[in-house]
């Protein structure tokens, strides 16, 4: 499996080209060059599977046996999640209507971060184990993914971690999950801004390729693609919890809403649907509703400054993954994202193109021999930010999940 920036200049790696990179050298995103398809027999087979099952059997398409064989894949797996607190690591709840909740919070700091986390981490160290390697990693937080990040890297012998947390925006346990960990690896600074000003000087940084290779610099927020790969797992467990059944034709759709800040989980739900899981991805923004605008109005442009909420891990502006979605939504045109995020950064304003706002507001999933339903991105949007707000609760066969 070979991976391609979003942006089409830097040069493709493999699995661990891209784990062991933050942005690509041309400032893009790594992504699969090709998404495998997924039939129905295939999904009949994996709805068995559990939590745990589901990251083994899509880790093994996106990383690949030369790279890490299976039996290994297995092992890392198994220790990423065996301090969960749940038996199933990840545990679907039925409240009425047709509603469940996905519990993604049983892993050690409560976050759903901890899932995707602490099996690139297992990955991580496998790949330095076996090259004798050092890397530093920087990560920017808003909140849950510092607390993660930490947890999963804490008392690594090859690697160090430097975290930036925007002072006086992470919740109280968050900060103290950061700022009391004594380990001689970790490395907490508190900065002034936001989350999304704190982000500009690490991707000036990896944008200094030589420095970057000089220091062995790598990144954990969910630029880093293996993120989003274990992210892809809540949606298929989601599906497969929640579908009525998969003896029809086509599949059932499962409604997946997703509260989202960078938009790392609703990535990993786009790559899903190319795949060939049928699900609708609802998106739920607080006030800084950049992706809300997005949907609507074809508007990818900043407000005038974050607005600080009760869920400050999403009070950003910025949702980077983003750009894997029009990656995605565009056909893999890396030519046509590298002009439209170019745009964005200069002038920190972007009209989406006509064709491109229409696949993000009406994004159809592919089923068998080609068949699809659609995605109403926007539908969702006005149940969740809108007049009709409650009225998911009352959608059969819907799965929310952070």
């Amino acid at each position: 499996m070979w991976y391609v920036s979003t942006r089409g200049i830097a040069p493709r790696v493999n699995f661990e080209g891209a784990l062991f990179s933050g942005y690509a050298s041309d400032g893009g995103l790594f992504m699969p060059e090709e998404l495998p398809q997924l039939d129905k027999e295939t999904l009949s087979q994996w709805s068995t599977l559990s939590y745990p099952g589901l990251v083994k059997e899509l880790c093994t398409l996106f990383v690949g046996p030369e790279l890490i064989p299976r039996d290994d894949l297995d092992d890392l797996i198994d220790r990423a999640f065996s301090r969960f607190r749940h038996k199933e690591v990840v545990h679907l709840s039925r409240l009425r209507n047709g509603l469940n909740v996905l519990e993604l919070w049983h892993g050690v700091t409560y976050a759903f971060k901890d899932l995707s986390l602490c099996c690139t981490a297992q990955f991580l160290q496998y790949f330095l184990g076996k090259r004798e390697k050092h890397v530093t990693v920087v990560v920017g937080t808003s909140g849950d993914t510092g607390s993660a990040a930490i947890e999963s890297v804490q008392g690594a012998k090859n690697m160090d971690i430097i975290v930036l947390l925007p002072k006086g925006r992470c919740t109280k346990i968050q900060e103290l999950q950061m700022t009391t960990v004594l380990k001689e690896n970790v490395h907490v600074f508190e900065v002034e801004g936001n989350s999304d000003e704190l982000d500009e000087p690490i991707k000036a940084v990896f944008a200094d390729v030589a420095f970057v290779k000089k220091h062995h610099l790598m990144s954990l927020n969910s630029i880093n693609w293996s993120r989003v790969l274990v992210q892809m797992a809540h949606h298929f467990f989601a599906y497969f919890r929640c579908a009525p059944s998969l003896d029809s034709h086509p599949l059932p759709p499962v409604e997946v809403v997703v509260p989202t800040g960078a938009a790392g989980n609703l990535a990993a739900g786009c790559i899903a649907q190319k795949m060939g899981l049928p699900i609708r991805l609802v998106v739920a923004v607080n006030r800084n509703d950049i992706i809300h605008r997005t949907v609507r109005r074809g508007d990818f442009s900043l407000s005038e400054a974050v607005k600080p909420t009760l869920a400050s891990a999403m009070d950003m502006q910025v949702p980077y993954n983003m750009e894997r979605i029009f990656w995605l939504l565009s056909g893999s045109d890396s030519q046509a994202t590298r002009v439209l995020m170019e745009q964005f950064e200069r002038t920190q304003s972007l009209k989406l193109p006509k064709e491109l706002h229409s696949k993000v507001s009406y994004y159809p999933y592919t089923t068998e021999k080609g068949k699809g339903a659609a995605t109403q991105l926007t539908q969702g949007l006005e149940v969740c930010c809108g007049p009709r707000r409650g009225s998911v609760t009352d959608t059969p066969g819907t799965a929310s999940g952070r």
